[in-house]
């Protein structure tokens, strides 16, 4: 069964088996509940991801709110990407997340494979039966004496099998395993698979390896930067107690609202002479025993001057928590003002707590480069409206 969610949206009346609810309660990705009006059925809510994801038997879809092919430029700009170029595929109208992301990816492999598969040296270590490179003395100090071979040795070799490939090998493995693409999309992962046969491929994790750019392989760097934003958004265990194996490919849409937002307004404030941090690290109390991390902190100087919190969740009705927490950072930082930060327009322009004003702003991280950007110097403006008269 495959079960369409919209982002944070929910399906009722689900007929599931007893693997598909212990997976999905398993899952943080997802929430289910026994559906209240229906006895015996049962009700699945999409949380903060978008994607794909194949558990319990069941294939779950999240669409995200915003257009596909905006979102994929946002993602570009949160992996840091080379450049965005929305003529330059037709793909750019599918409403599917995963085919876009996929067709993309094999544009920029096949781009960069192109010119021939990327070389270079890497440090082998290895046992054999004559030496080769250096001998090393560390790992045979721990075995027999009377054992003189295989020698423990590491040397240079001269291979393929580079971060660069790996990465690109990974990732399309990634994406044939979800198995939810086109055929002709297929095809093209299998041409790909075929030509990265001898490389080891890059397992998903939540934080991929880096690559050092350089002249040499810099053709690779957006075919690299997809790769890992895959392997990336595939990194998720669904293997807890009671629960299945699950194959994903999700966005964390928090991510990228913080992201979009933080970066905007750092690149608004930076030649105004203010100083941006992002998920800035600090404590709460004078013993330093409570950690706060809000989301953007500005400095002028070595003086905080504003704080704001990304809050990437609908405001129809304002959570008490997120009015606790902005109330908190405001007593940390002795500020009276402390802004929330939204995707959505606030049912009001602002609370007050005691001598604190907690300041409510929205951002459409939907629109187009150019109205997204003016959007963001508005609330930059906002924000050190009484440290400096106007940033525009």
């Amino acid at each position: 069964m495959t079960i369409e969610l919209k982002e944070w949206g929910a399906k009722g009346n689900l007929e599931l088996g007893a693997d598909a609810v212990r997976a999905l309660a398993n899952a943080k990705q997802f929430e289910i509940a026994p559906d209240r009006e229906v006895a015996g059925r049962w009700r699945v809510s999409a949380t903060r991801y978008v994607g794909v994801a194949a558990i319990g038997g069941h294939v779950i879809r999240v669409a995200p709110k915003i257009p596909v092919h905006r979102l994929f430029e946002l993602l570009t700009h949160t992996m840091h990407l080379v450049e965005w170029r929305s003529e330059a595929a037709d793909w750019e109208e599918s409403d599917d997340l995963i085919s876009v992301i996929a067709a993309s990816f094999l544009d920029n492999a096949e781009r960069a494979l192109r010119g021939g598969m990327l070389q270079g040296y890497v440090t082998v270590t290895d046992d054999l039966y004559s030496v080769r490179g250096r001998i090393d003395f560390g790992r045979l100090s721990g075995r027999p004496r009377e054992l003189p071979l295989p020698v423990a040795v590491t040397y240079d070799d001269y291979t393929t099998d580079v971060l660069e490939n790996q990465l690109l090998a990974g990732a399309g493995r990634v994406l044939l395993r979800l198995g939810m693409l086109t055929p002709a999309l297929t095809r093209r992962l299998r041409r790909l698979e075929f030509q990265l046969v001898d490389i080891t491929p890059a397992r998903p994790s939540a934080s991929p390896a880096e690559v050092r750019w350089t002249r040499l392989n810099v053709r690779y760097r957006t075919a690299v930067t997809l790769a890992r934003l895959i392997l990336q958004s595939t990194a998720f265990d669904f293997e807890g107690e009671g629960s299945s194996r699950g194959s994903t490919l999700l966005v964390n849409m928090d991510r990228v609202f913080e992201d979009v937002v933080g970066r905007g307004i750092d690149r608004a404030l930076s030649p105004r002479g203010l100083t941006v941090d992002l998920q800035h690290r600090g404590h709460l109390d004078y013993e330093k025993r409570i950690d706060i991390r809000p989301d953007v902190v500005v400095f002028d100087g070595s003086d905080v001057v504003a704080v704001a919190d990304l809050k990437n969740k609908r405001t129809g009705a304002l959570s008490t928590g997120d009015v606790y927490q902005a109330v908190a950072y405001a007593t940390r930082y002795r500020l009276t003002e402390v802004w929330l930060i939204y995707p959505e327009p606030p049912p009001y322009d602002e609370v007050t707590v005691g001598e604190v004003r907690v300041r409510l702003l929205s951002v459409d991280i939907s629109l187009p480069p150019v109205e997204r950007q003016y959007a963001m110097l508005q609330v930059a403006e906002n924000l050190v409206s009484k440290v400096r008269s106007s940033i525009v």
